[in-house]
């Protein structure tokens, strides 16, 4: 039998080192998807109430929000795959914590150290950029959306049978072992860990501080408003709190030597113009996820739900995770003749057609046409404001970047998540229902206005560099 050239065997372990990458994106996410469908019956098991079960899924978010800035800049500082390293190992600690605790404060721990899964993907994006050559970048980066999408529709779908079948520990600890199994494959592809030659950079922690605080301070305000209102003293007085804090995050980053967030990469259309498109992105799927489940489990007497039992909400949601993961695989590829502007305005569009296809008369045939209109549109755009952020920002903040768009995306899902809430909170009429998907879509048309204006056609080749040879 030949001995593979070296070239045959640097192209092969450079495939399985992604593929690996993949595999823990996907377990990662379904980790993170896991609490929704759960959360009752593991408040039965704890014996603990509502109020009390809702950190579950509170404290990861808040984990999430303020670990995916510094890991990405982390990786951009001090080299992706010893980071990576490090959050694989936090991750399945929370995995195992989660599927074994015997208190709930133990797996409400399990729960936060789960929240850094997501750090994992700006420190994919870097792996990427370094391990690929440009014109690969774009459909890796779509595989990875894909992998984050498919595992969080895993999660939702599946937590409640395996729940009922077997137990908490199978729950958590399946998915856990595959963060490991995808870990150890990265690793054995890449011979060991290596650290990257990124000089002596210094991490503003001070800059980090303050971005962490601005972020928690914001999801605190989330929790408030639904709690007493937008315009309660409480809301309010976090919402100053949110604002003059990124006032002070913006004055410290502008004069720090080395910035967590070097501030002016986001004039950029690469960086700066996929960030806005992320939050539109964010801010029209999100609450189009929110608002057909709550529609459709509405009771027939209202004349327009018919009382969905949650099983059939699972399917409902699975064909719009399904649609996006198809989307986030093709719009890589698709981007290399047409670009990224052209694909991403035409995304957020099919986006917004499928928030005003919910306009019509709440039949499964509608909805479900509403949902794949709205995971193509996301999926896509999504993969293509990622990819435009790790090809337009410079090699050494690629991490950051990615991170933003994240950041960005969660941000504006979570306001306009809760601005239609507010909407059908009380007794709703199907009027009310059609006021929030056209909210959703006015989003989703403003962010393809936004991608058509400020994202650019391509990113310039000599920009990207080629893929630095495996080690």
């Amino acid at each position: 039998m030949p001995t593979p050239s070296p070239l045959e065997s640097a192209t092969s372990r450079r495939r399985l080192a992604l593929w690996s990458l993949a595999v823990i994106v996907l377990s990662g996410a379904s980790l993170e998807g896991f609490i929704i469908p759960v959360l009752p019956r593991l408040q039965q098991d704890f014996a603990v109430t509502a109020a009390v079960g809702a950190l579950a899924t509170v404290i990861p978010t808040v984990v999430t929000v303020i670990v995916t800035p510094i890991a990405g800049t982390l990786a951009d500082v001090h080299g992706a795959e010893r980071v990576l390293g490090w959050l694989v190992a936090i991750t399945a600690g929370g995995g195992l914590l989660s599927a074994l605790a015997p208190e709930f404060w133990l797996f409400i721990v399990g729960q936060a150290l789960q929240g850094f899964a997501l750090g994992i993907i700006p420190v994919g994006f870097v792996i990427i950029r370094r391990l690929l050559p440009a014109d690969a970048v774009r459909t890796a980066s779509g595989i990875l959306v894909a992998m984050s999408v498919a595992g969080a529709g895993i999660g939702v779908l599946l937590a409640g049978p395996i729940l009922e079948a077997s137990s908490r520990a199978v729950l958590y600890g399946v998915p856990t072992g595959l963060v490991a199994v995808g870990a150890l494959g990265f690793f054995v592809a890449r011979g060991r860990v290596v650290r990257e030659l990124l000089g002596t950079t210094r991490l503003d922690w001070l800059g980090a501080g303050l971005l962490s605080t601005a972020l928690l301070l914001l999801v605190m305000a989330l929790a408030s408003s639904s709690a007493s209102g937008w315009l309660s003293p409480a809301t309010l007085a976090l919402l100053t709190l949110t604002i003059g804090t990124g006032v002070a995050w913006v004055r410290v980053e502008g004069r720090a030597r080395t910035p967590m967030i070097d501030l002016t990469t986001l004039r950029s259309r690469g960086v700066g113009g996929a960030v806005l498109v992320g939050v539109a992105i964010g801010a029209s799927y999100a609450p189009m996820v929110f608002l057909v489940p709550q529609l459709i489990a509405q009771p027939a007497s209202s004349g327009f739900g018919w009382a969905a039992s949650p099983s059939q909400t699972s399917v409902m949601l699975a064909v719009a995770y399904g649609a996006g993961i198809v989307a986030s695989l093709a719009a890589g590829p698709l981007s290399r003749p047409f670009g990224i502007r052209g694909p991403a305005t035409v995304a957020l569009l099919v986006l917004a057609i499928g928030a005003l296809t919910g306009l019509a008369a709440p039949t499964p045939t509608s909805l479900v046409i509403s949902l794949i209109l709205a995971g193509i549109g996301a999926g896509a755009g999504s993969t293509l404001v990622f990819a435009s952020a790790a090809t337009g920002a410079s090699a050494d903040k690629v991490g950051v970047s990615t991170a933003l768009i994240t950041i960005s995306r969660a941000i504006g899902g979570a306001l306009a998540t809760q601005v239609v809430a507010g909407m059908i909170s009380t007794s709703p009429s199907f009027a009310d229902f059609q006021a929030a998907f056209v909210i959703a879509a006015a989003i989703s048309a403003a962010g393809a206005i936004t991608a058509a204006l400020l994202l650019t056609r391509d990113t310039p080749r000599a920009a990207l560099p080629h893929a630095i040879p495996e080690q």
